[in-house]
This record gives C-alpha cells, sequence and structure tokens, in this order.
C-alpha cells in the first residue's frame, strides 16, 4: 500500500466524518469549499472564523485538513492539536493528527495518535480508519504482527481492496504465505490484472512450495506461483523480473527447459542479472549437466560475492560430483558471509533443488 493509496482512502471517510461533526455556521462554506476542493479558498474561510472564535475545536480540525490537503504536515499538526486541546475526547481529531504524522513520516507518534484515538471509544467508520492508520504505521517500522492484527480488525469492520492487499503483504512478511494468499485472491477477483497482487500470490506460492514436504502438493503450488506470474509477465512484459519469477516457479515445478529459456532470455536482456546466473545453474544441477551448471554458478560468484545461495548450490554440486574439499570450501564460505550457518563439516544431506 502506498501513501497516494492511503490518502485516497480515508478521503471519502474524512469527509463523511467532517459532516458529522458540528460545524458553526460561518464554517459552512468553507467546508462546502473543502469538499469542492477548493482548500486555499477552505482554509481562508475557517482562518477567519477562528480567529473570530478561538475556542472553536472544530474550525482547527479543518483547518489542519486543509492543511494536510496543501501538503503543510507541519502546520497541520499544529491546527490538530490545537482542536485536541480545546477537545480531547474527539476520537476524530486524533485521527487526523495521525494523518499529519503519516504525511510527515513520523511512524512512532502516528501510533501513539492512533492508540489515544482508539481509546475514545469511536464509531465504527473511525474506529475502521484508525486501525488502519496503525497497521500502516507498524508495517512501516517492520512491526508486521501488529499491523496483522489491526488490519484483521479493521477487514472485520470493512475490507476494502486497498486493505486487502496491505493485510496480504502483512501476513507475508511475517511468513503466512497461505494466510496472506486468502485476502489477495479476492482482490484479484475484482482487479485480474493487477501487478502487485500477482506478483505478491506468485511470490506466495513460490514459499508455499517451498516448505511443502508433500511431493505432488509442492509441485501443484510450484504451478501456481507459476500461472501467477505468467500473467503477471504478459501484465507487465517490459518487467524482466516479473519474467525471472516464471523461470524460478518453472524450475520449482521441474519444467528444466521451459526455465532454462527463461533464465537465458532474462541474461540476454541483462547479462549481470545475478539471480538469472545462480538459478540457471541450478537448473543444469537439475538436469545433472554439471559442467554447465558449475560454469554459471562460478559466474554467479563472480556477479555477487556476497549471494550465500550460490556457495550453497556450489556446495551441493560438488557433493554430487564427490569432491569433499570444494564442497566444504563452498560451504565454509557461507559460514564467512553468514556466521551459524554452517559448522565446519560438509553437511550430511543435500537440500532439494528449489530457485533462490
Amino acid at each position: 500500500m502506498t501513501r497516494g493509496t492511503i490518502r485516497l482512502a480515508t478521503a471519502s471517510a474524512l469527509i463523511a466524518c467532517m459532516g458529522s461533526l458540528p460545524a458553526k455556521a460561518d464554517a459552512k462554506e468553507a467546508l462546502a469549499a473543502y469538499k469542492a476542493g477548493r482548500y486555499l479558498e477552505a482554509a481562508a474561510e475557517i482562518q477567519a472564523v477562528v480567529d473570530q472564535s478561538p475556542g472553536y475545536a472544530y474550525g482547527y480540525f479543518l483547518l489542519g485538513h486543509c492543511m494536510l490537503k496543501m501538503r503543510h504536515a507541519g502546520e497541520a499538526e499544529v491546527h490538530f492539536r490545537r482542536a485536541l486541546r480545546l477537545d480531547p475526547g474527539r476520537a476524530e481529531y486524533y485521527q487526523g493528527l495521525a494523518l499529519a504524522f503519516y504525511a510527515s513520516g513520523n511512524w512512532p507518534l502516528m501510533i501513539r495518535a492512533t492508540d489515544a484515538g482508539l481509546a475514545r471509544g469511536p464509531d465504527p467508520r473511525t474506529r475502521y480508519a484508525l486501525l488502519a492508520l496503525r497497521g500502516y504505521a507498524s508495517g512501516a517500522l517492520r512491526r508486521w504482527g501488529d499491523a496483522v492484527r489491526d488490519l484483521e480488525a479493521a477487514q472485520r469492520i470493512h475490507a476494502e481492496p486497498w486493505l486487502l492487499v496491505f493485510l496480504g503483504k502483512a501476513r507475508f512478511a511475517t511468513g503466512a504465505y497461505a494466510a496472506a494468499a486468502r485476502p489477495l485472491r479476492q482482490v484479484l477477483q475484482l482487479a485480474p490484472d493487477n501487478p502487485v497482487v500477482l506478483r505478491l500470490l506468485a511470490e506466495c506460492f513460490l514459499r508455499m512450495a517451498a516448505d511443502e514436504e508433500d511431493a505432488i502438493r509442492k509441485r501443484f503450488d510450484y504451478l501456481q506461483s507459476m500461472a501467477f506470474a505468467q500473467r503477471l509477465a504478459s501484465v507487465t512484459p517490459d518487467d524482466l523480473d516479473a519474467v525471472h519469477l516464471v523461470g524460478r516457479a518453472a524450475l520449482g515445478a521441474g519444467r528444466l527447459g521451459q526455465a532454462e529459456n527463461v533464465f537465458r532470455h532474462v541474461l540476454a536482456v541483462n547479462p549481470r542479472q545475478c539471480y538469472a546466473l545462480a538459478n540457471l545453474g541450478r537448473t543444469y544441477m537439475a538436469a545433472a549437466r554439471w559442467v554447465e551448471a558449475e560454469a554459471y554458478l562460478r559466474n554467479a560468484s563472480a556477479c555477487a560475492p556476497r549471494l550465500t545461495t550460490v556457495y550453497e548450490s556450489l556446495g551441493e554440486l560438488y557433493l554430487e560430483l564427490g569432491k569433499q574439499q570444494e564442497a566444504a570450501a563452498a560451504f565454509r564460505r557461507v559460514e564467512e558471509i553468514e556466521p551459524k550457518q554452517y559448522g565446519t563439516d560438509v553437511p550430511g544431506s543435500i537440500p532439494i533443488f528449489q530457485p533462490r
């Protein structure tokens, strides 16, 4: 979810919220100007009102939103704080303050403002907005568990597509890939060509397949991933990462010829695509084409010297070839880059070939 998304998602709720709050007769023209998108005019009108009535909390609240629309986040914060000093019981005012912190990227204070607003026992519409805002801020701080909790609570109130997408992203970030796929599939029914949703679904099933122990289910998940990746590549034909995603899924599904063709295409367009070099090497490993596999993995190690998956793959390759010393050297390199992944001994079993 982008900043633009959350602005659009809260716009109608904010206008409805403003209409439900008490407005002085002198402020109605300002509110009408705001709803019509004439924010500078609205700000001038409401400023005149609060100059005459400095104790008018709603006036500062509306003025804060005018400042937000004109991208003056600091001034908006000042006006929302004035509104709260005059009337600290309004959850909507905390929502406004949270939006000011959202505009300035101050995630901890944004969470604090939404906490205070939720403590006021807001109506369902305001509660929904506050939960969504807090979930977004938690995600920005990579507190994905907190984000999931708030977004699930917001979803129970109202399941807008943008919220479902962000819920899918948050669940994905926690490693709950199957749970992430559910809301994303809902969105896909409404927007079948949404590239963000298609990419997330392809990645979800790719990771579900990697974790799956049952061979039949594993292949099914890889094929699901490939189907979403192919749709993504058709929607975004110039996106080389989308094409590469098709290859990764094809490799996992055992469609080695298709995977080889995809990775070769990626490398023809961008010879320095390090992951494609590594995955083409793994494709040749799966086909027992050891010389080609080693060559591409060596190229990948030169392309990305600290990419551990390359050395893991080389270690697996040398184990297959019975080259114990070379395998040990490759796994030691993994340990040097990311300590504690391996001990000094060669692993006793070779991981299943999976796309990286």
